[in-house]
């Protein structure tokens, strides 16, 4: 049994060998400012997935390749000669981000092996209440509003599903579908992917955290949505467990 070691320490929970146990980086980017973030009502007409980036997003978004091309080069030993899997959410502001992350870090972009989408990345399905302020929510869907609030008031906004939506139990699952695919692309004997890099959402961020580390949902409502194009790093400590390394680049907080 020496030479094999429990994913279990690493938040997966199977045996593999520890040869094959290769992940070694995960970062971690929310999108840049979009056009939903600029104006709720543009929900009414577009729909979630085909929100495009703002103006300033696009700005942030190289900005954002910059810093992370500046931080590889302040540690070339950490990400080493593998690369790194840049994955991203289908939506059309992460893929923009994605764009716009290529085109800040210039040469270094050539860091990623390769691009690759995944469904399950998504932003939360927020339903009828989509795009909707809070009276609005109450005026047009009173009970199920009614209900919604009922959750938060008990603490466990966490469970709350907005109607023909996902609760952020709902997104959490869904994030946690996800890890199979890094986890395999890690274990294979032949090209194993060490490095990721993955553009997402904000919640879905935050969900990818907390199932990742096995954090509890205190956690998750108690830690803030991540700034528009902020990088969180989660690396390995000496021991070789994985740790949350925090963000390596804050992003762009909201004008108020």
């Amino acid at each position: 049994m020496e030479n094999h070691i429990r994913y279990k320490s690493y938040n997966i929970g199977i045996d593999v060998p520890q040869e094959m146990n290769r992940l070694e980086n995960i970062f971690l980017m929310r999108h840049a400012h979009s056009a939903g973030n600029e104006d709720l009502a543009v929900y009414r007409h577009i729909p979630d997935h085909a929100i495009p980036l703002s103006g300033k997003g696009e700005e942030q978004a190289a900005e954002a390749g910059r810093q992370f091309a500046a931080f590889l080069a302040q540690s070339p030993s950490l990400v080493g000669e593998q690369g790194i899997r840049l994955w991203y959410s289908p939506y059309l502001r992460t893929k923009q981000t994605r764009d716009g992350l290529l085109e800040g870090m210039g040469s270094a972009a050539g860091i990623f092996t390769d691009r690759r989408e995944h469904i399950l990345l998504t932003e939360q399905n927020f339903g009828l209440f989509d795009g909707l302020t809070d009276e609005e929510c109450d005026e047009k869907y009173p009970e199920e509003s009614r209900k919604y609030k009922l959750c938060a008031e008990y603490k466990g906004r966490f469970y709350a599903k907005p109607p023909n939506g996902e609760s952020r139990y709902d997104v959490c699952v869904r994030v946690h579908q996800f890890f199979g695919a890094i986890v395999r692309d890690a274990e294979k004997s032949q090209h194993p992917v060490p490095n990721v890099f993955i553009v997402l959402h904000g919640n879905t961020l935050r969900a990818f955290i907390m199932m990742w580390l096995h954090k509890e949902v205190k956690w998750f409502e108690n830690e803030r949505n991540p700034a528009n194009c902020a990088i969180r790093h989660i690396g390995r400590d000496p021991n070789g467990r994985f740790e949350d390394r925090g963000y390596i680049f804050k992003g762009f907080k909201e004008e108020k």
